[in-house]
């Protein structure tokens, strides 16, 4: 009898934040949002303000982190699940990135203001 591991679901959500981390092009990044190791198998865009209560696939509301912790806040209150000293860990990987269409010092920026934002909701 063969056991399989059950497949998470994925909304299949693209941004170039993804995009550009699975492309290498981001390689200070390793630890998502949650302090989780972040792979090519496992990573995905997680959406500060959920998706199904009003988030935007955007930039200022997008954050990469493991499909496992994705799944485990699944549309629940940020101010729930979040780690201060992880998400300091995790911004800070982005500091001095810039690419065509990405500045991660702007990213940070945007990131922390949303955050504000959703700690006071």
């Amino acid at each position: 009898m063969r056991i399989e591991k059950p497949s998470l679901v994925t909304f299949g959500y693209k941004h170039q934040l993804k995009t550009q981390w699975l492309k290498g092009n981001m390689p200070t990044v390793k630890k998502g949002f949650y302090g989780d190791i972040l792979t090519k198998d496992n990573v995905t865009l997680e959406h500060l303000l959920p998706h199904s209560k009003g988030g935007k696939t955007t930039l200022e509301n997008l954050v990469l982190a493991t499909d496992h912790n994705n799944f485990k806040r699944s549309n629940l209150p940020l101010k729930d699940f979040i780690n201060f000293e992880a998400v300091e860990e995790y911004l800070a990987q982005f500091v001095n990135i810039r690419l065509k269409d990405f500045n991660g010092n702007e990213y940070i920026k945007v990131i922390r203001k949303t955050i504000k934002r959703l700690m006071r909701e």
